[in-house]
C-alpha cells in the first residue's frame, strides 16, 4: 500500500508534466501563429539546377566579374543561388585580374554579392596570394571582407592575421587584427 508521501510526490510529479504540457501548447500556439499556420522549413530541393555555370556581371559595357562553377542550385524564393567548385575572375583597373575559388559559394541574387567558403583562393594578377576559410564580396561597394584568419604571400612579404577587408578597385588590403609578417630582404636593399 503506497504511503502517504508516495501519493503527494506522485500528484507532483503529475501536475509538473501537466504544466509543462501548457507551457509547451502555449507557446507552439504564439510561435506558429494563432491560424495555426506551420513555420518556414528552409527548401532543399532548388527550382533550377544547372550543371558546369558560366555568368559575366558588366555594368556599363566594362566586365565587373566573370563567374564560373562545376553546378548551381537556384532558390527563388530564398534569393539565393547555391554554387558547387566556384571560380570568379574580378576585373580592376586595366589588365589587373582578381581570381577567387573555393569550394563552395552563394550569390545572393538581389544584390549580386558573393560568399565563398572552404579552402578559399584569391590570386592576384600582381603575384599575391592570400587564403581563408571563409570571404565574401559585397557588389555594390566591390570590397572583399571576412573576419576569419587569413594568410597572405607576396613577392617581398608573408603574412597573417584574423578578419580583413580588400578594396579591389583602390588596390588596397587591410588586415584587422593579430596581424604576423615577414619580410624578405630581395631586392628591397638594393637602391
Amino acid at each position: 500500500m503506497p504511503t502517504p508521501l508516495f501519493k503527494i510526490f506522485k500528484y507532483l510529479v503529475i501536475s509538473l508534466i501537466f504544466l509543462v504540457s501548457i507551457t509547451v501548447a502555449g507557446f507552439l500556439y504564439i510561435w506558429m501563429g494563432r491560424e495555426g499556420a506551420s513555420f518556414n522549413l528552409p527548401r532543399i530541393i532548388p527550382d533550377l539546377k544547372i550543371e558546369g555555370v558560366h555568368l559575366t556581371r558588366a555594368i556599363g559595357g566594362k566586365t565587373e566579374w566573370e563567374l564560373r562553377a562545376r553546378s548551381a542550385d537556384f532558390f527563388r524564393e530564398e534569393g539565393v543561388t547555391r554554387l558547387d567548385a566556384p571560380k570568379v575572375v574580378f576585373f580592376g583597373n586595366g589588365d589587373k585580374r582578381i581570381e577567387l575559388t573555393g569550394n563552395k559559394g552563394e550569390v545572393f541574387n538581389n544584390t549580386n554579392d558573393l560568399a565563398v567558403s572552404g579552402d578559399v583562393r584569391i590570386v592576384s594578377s600582381d603575384g599575391y596570394t592570400l587564403r581563408s576559410n571563409f570571404l565574401r564580396y559585397y557588389s555594390d561597394k566591390k570590397i572583399v571582407a571576412t573576419e576569419s584568419k587569413v594568410f597572405m604571400k607576396g613577392k617581398v612579404i608573408d603574412m597573417e592575421g584574423v578578419g580583413m577587408v580588400a578594396d579591389i578597385e583602390r588596390e588596397r588590403v587591410i588586415i584587422k587584427k593579430g596581424v604576423k609578417a615577414v619580410l624578405s630582404t630581395g631586392e628591397w636593399g638594393k637602391q
